[in-house]
């Protein structure tokens, strides 16, 4: 009978916890860049939403640490955010793949409900992040 074991987590940024890595060891995994395309909408994406608050974070053993606050644009569109990300050739073989560099994304606006997205970053690659939101519930 034959067993899979599990493969290691060859992450460029394990998942916050026991094996979480320091900020410095991010760093230094991840020599390279993605970029991030955020497109903010309401009404299903009918509609683009402006000024929403898009806040990019890594989360490491060490720190918190914030690497891109700003709004979207009369389009809902924010482009061009550089993040560091593990080096192409690192994900592209399939015996030792390994993960993007992974990041929280916080989209804030105050007639909308927050949201918070995880997401990975590759070398190379302009990841586009749509967001959907929902007007804020009413308290009564």
């Amino acid at each position: 009978m034959e067993t899979t074991q599990p493969l290691p987590d060859r992450s460029a940024y394990p998942a916050p916890g026991a094996d979480a890595i320091t900020y410095d060891e991010f760093l230094r995994r991840n020599t390279a860049a993605g970029t991030l395309k955020v497109q903010a909408s309401r009404a299903r994406g009918a509609l683009p939403t402006p000024d929403v608050r898009i806040s990019v974070i890594g989360r490491f053993a060490d720190a918190r640490v914030l690497f891109f606050d700003g709004v979207t644009d009369a389009d809902g569109i924010i482009e061009g955010i550089i993040l560091p990300a593990p080096p192409a050739a690192a994900s592209l073989n399939a015996e030792t793949a390994r993960r993007g560099a992974l990041y929280q994304v916080f989209a804030n606006h105050p007639e909308f409900e927050p949201n918070v997205y995880e997401l990975e970053i590759f070398d190379s690659v302009n990841a586009i992040l749509p967001i959907a939101l929902q007007l804020q519930r009413e308290v009564m």
